[in-house]
């Protein structure tokens, strides 16, 4: 039973060397309050420390029950069997259970009476007291699954992964994640995703990455591959043929050059002039132009000048440098001495003649392949255009 008179309070058997060795140098004094709520001056009693876990679901109740059960133990002046402890009040000052570590707090607790107490009580009591909070559990951390598949060249966006990620003390913890993904290259890679919460305290959760190409992407390289291969091998050949063309074509201009100085030498006319082809029977093509590109080739393009000018449908000749000495083998007459209606050929180039300057020093030529169009200009009978070399003309019949 409680009586309504001044006592002392003291709390020297709760956490009391924690509470003076650890936390204060000095006590802080308590009041006890009568029913007409005038403070009644004690003498003075330690502060107590109380731990409460943030994970508890009513933090007031406990320190209410803690201090109410603590105050019975030092004060005689009432019984915990006249207390409702459930209906009694505590007011709480500076108490924030969502923060970890250690408050000061100040506490007003107000008691209550059991329905069967033989007496009244009315009693009041403030303390002051360091309350700390502790988070007693580690953050919760879950991922949707432990390994996953993605498409190679895709996006790896790491927290698409994670399931429920949360911490009890309703502030959410901070979210490292390790490991480097490499979109572009098949393979298992591991990522480590971490969470910590304010008090240090880690969860951690494993991932393995699965890179993969589907196969529809696979046959897709391995045709384009293909087909870069058989590219490849076209280029090749062509340059090699190329090569080899104009081999014979350096051969027979030497051996013509050779002739021609020999001639000039023995002052032979007659051989000299053979250097020049006086032709014979012209073979014709058939069919429609055999080069394709249009006028991004010079070879369809000459070849449809002849054609549209000239009346001419001429034999597939291979490549522009060994038109010459083709036309030659085709029965066509050639020359060093430029014409109208005649082909001009140059080491790696050849052009539609359509006009001749007087003095036979320059050619009208109408040409394709020049920066990948048609074009048309007066230009050196004798010498080059664009860097390639006149061989000589083939004359159209």
């Amino acid at each position: 039973m409680l009586k309504n008179s001044t006592k002392k309070t003291r709390y020297g058997t709760f956490y009391a060397g924690i509470a003076a060795a650890a936390l204060f140098a000095a006590a802080v004094p308590a009041s006890i309050v009568l029913a007409d709520y005038e403070a009644q001056e004690t003498p003075t009693a330690e502060n107590p420390f109380i731990e409460i876990s943030m994970a508890d679901v009513n933090p007031n109740e406990t320190l209410k029950k803690t201090l109410i059960e603590k105050e019975a133990a030092l004060d005689t002046g009432f019984s915990l069997d006249d207390v409702n402890v459930a209906n009694s009040t505590i007011e709480l000052d500076g108490f924030d259970r969502t923060k970890s570590g250690l408050q000061n707090v100040t506490a007003r607790v107000t008691l209550a009476n059991k329905e069967n107490s033989p007496s009244s009580i009315s009693y009041s009591f403030v303390q002051e007291m360091t309350v700390k909070m502790v988070n007693s559990s580690i953050p919760t951390l879950k991922l949707k699954d432990d390994k996953v598949v993605v498409n190679n060249g895709d996006t790896f966006i790491a927290s698409n992964y994670i399931a429920y990620i949360n911490d009890n003390s309703g502030v959410l913890p901070v979210l490292q994640i390790d490991g480097d993904v490499n979109m572009k290259k098949d393979g298992k890679y591991p990522v480590t995703y971490t969470a910590i919460d304010n008090e240090g305290n880690k969860a951690e959760a494993k991932l393995i990455v699965e890179v993969k190409t589907p196969e529809e992407v696979i046959k897709a390289r391995e045709e384009a591959e293909r087909k870069a291969r058989e590219e490849a091998e076209r280029k090749e050949a062509e340059r090699l043929e190329e090569e080899r063309l104009l081999a014979e074509q350096r051969a027979a201009q030497e051996a013509a050059e050779a002739a021609a100085k020999a001639a000039a030498e023995s002052g032979d006319s007659s051989t000299a002039s053979s250097v020049e082809s006086a032709g014979g029977t012209p073979t014709y093509g058939s069919g429609g132009n055999p080069y394709g590109g249009g006028n991004s080739n010079c070879t369809a393009t000459a070849w449809q000048l002849a054609y549209e000018n000239a009346g001419v449908a001429l034999p597939g000749w291979g490549n522009a440098g060994s038109w010459l000495w083709s036309a030659q083998n085709s029965g066509y007459q050639t020359s060093s001495t430029p014409r109208s209606r005649a082909i001009a050929v140059y080491s790696n180039h050849v052009a539609y003649v359509s006009s001749v300057s007087s003095d036979s020093s320059t050619v009208y030529i109408q040409e394709g392949g020049f920066d990948g169009g048609y074009h048309e200009a007066w230009v050196s009978s004798s010498g080059s255009v664009w860097g390639q070399q006149v061989l000589g003309y083939i004359y159209l019949p």
